[in-house]
């Protein structure tokens, strides 16, 4: 949280009194800022009836100086105001990315301006005998003062832009100038302007007309060379061939035939069968055993199988289709076992069995 204390000592102070200096004590969270890359302003509003809470009017700008950890406000900054009750806070904007960091966050800081004895603050309220006396004091002034030496030309300002703060349509417009620490004879002017007031949409343009453009030229069709196969466009050899390479020929290690799958499938079929009607008259534990070893078979013989039917089922459907490749093919399976010797010993057992099974059950 930003404060803004102002000392005591110089807090209140008279009307045309521009040899005073003002004292503020600004933190950001109980801690000292550093103020040396940062343009100090004091903005002054007057109040309504000493109400510091809710200003009356905003009154004026000053510059504020860094002395002692301390920024102090010249009096001879704001002689124009009248007396009265002031808020000030402190705006500290950044040189580098001209943002503004304002003190304090919470209210503000306040100082009085007393009347002094000629009370000539308000010209429609003087009375006749203050005119006189002071029309009197002028004169004898005048009747002392001589002509003095000629003064020495005095420097042209220099004034280069600072920031321009956008404020809401109904606030005041003000400006800043700021002296630069580096050279008191440069100002930078910092300007605070309202924006206008957002206008009426305007009416919707007449949609454009516009014409037709010329037809473009055709473009080259591709072609093929009968010699070298390769895409041309126009007369431009490209270098992309515009054929399909030749591929590989197939192993023919990797397939088996359709006897010797048709062989096996046949023989999974009947031992099944077999075991079938070995459990429906298993009575004692010899049938048990016997179908206990026919499905150990039926087992097998299912991988046996399963294997040839994964090993390439795009060639084992081709081929199981064609029923008349010859069963006596030598095509071996991929161990290079023939596949027609291990499925008939188990279709010869799986008969033996079954007939065993169909004497015990009678």
């Amino acid at each position: 949280m930003r404060t803004l204390t102002i000392a005591d000592n110089w807090k209140d102070w008279k009307f045309g009194d521009t040899d005073a200096v003002m004292t503020f004590t600004a933190l950001d969270d109980d801690k000292v800022p550093d103020f040396s890359n940062r343009t100090l302003t004091f903005k002054i509003a007057s109040t309504l009836n000493n109400d510091l809470e809710h200003p009356k009017d905003f009154a004026a700008t000053a510059t504020g100086y860094i002395q002692d950890k301390n920024v102090i406000l010249k009096t001879e900054d704001v002689k124009q105001l009248t007396p009265g009750n002031y808020i000030v806070e402190l705006w500290a904007m950044s040189n580098d990315t001209q943002k503004d960091a304002v003190y304090p966050s919470k209210g503000f800081a306040q100082f009085t301006i007393e009347e002094n004895s000629m009370k000539v603050s308000d010209v429609t309220n003087i009375p006749s005998m203050t005119i006189n006396a002071f029309w009197n004091a002028v004169m004898q002034k005048v009747g002392t003062l001589t002509k003095g030496a000629k003064g020495d030309p005095g420097k042209t300002p220099k004034i280069v832009i600072g920031s321009v703060t956008k404020l809401s349509p109904d606030a005041q417009p003000s400006a800043t100038l700021v002296p630069l620490q580096s050279d008191p004879n440069t100002y930078t002017l910092n300007l605070q302007l309202p924006q206008g007031v957002q206008g009426e949409q305007g009416l919707q343009g007449i949609p454009g007309v516009g014409s037709k453009g010329l037809d473009g030229n055709n473009g080259l069709t591709p072609t093929i060379d009968p010699k070298t196969k390769h895409w041309m466009i126009g007369g431009t050899d490209t270098g992309v061939i515009a054929e399909g390479q030749a591929g590989k020929d197939a192993d023919p290690s990797k397939y088996v035939t359709i006897a010797s799958f048709n062989q096996l499938r046949q023989q999974a079929q009947d031992n099944a069968t077999a075991l079938d009607a070995l459990q429906k008259s298993a009575v004692n534990k010899d049938l048990q055993t016997q179908v206990a070893n026919l499905t150990s078979q039926v087992t097998d013989l299912t991988s046996q199988v399963k294997a040839l039917q994964e090993a390439k089922p795009d060639t084992l459907a081709s081929s199981a289709d064609s029923p008349s490749t010859p069963a006596s093919s030598s095509t071996t399976t991929p161990d290079s076992t023939p596949a027609s010797s291990a499925p008939a010993s188990n279709a010869s057992s799986a008969s033996t069995s079954e007939t065993s099974a169909s004497s015990a059950a009678q």
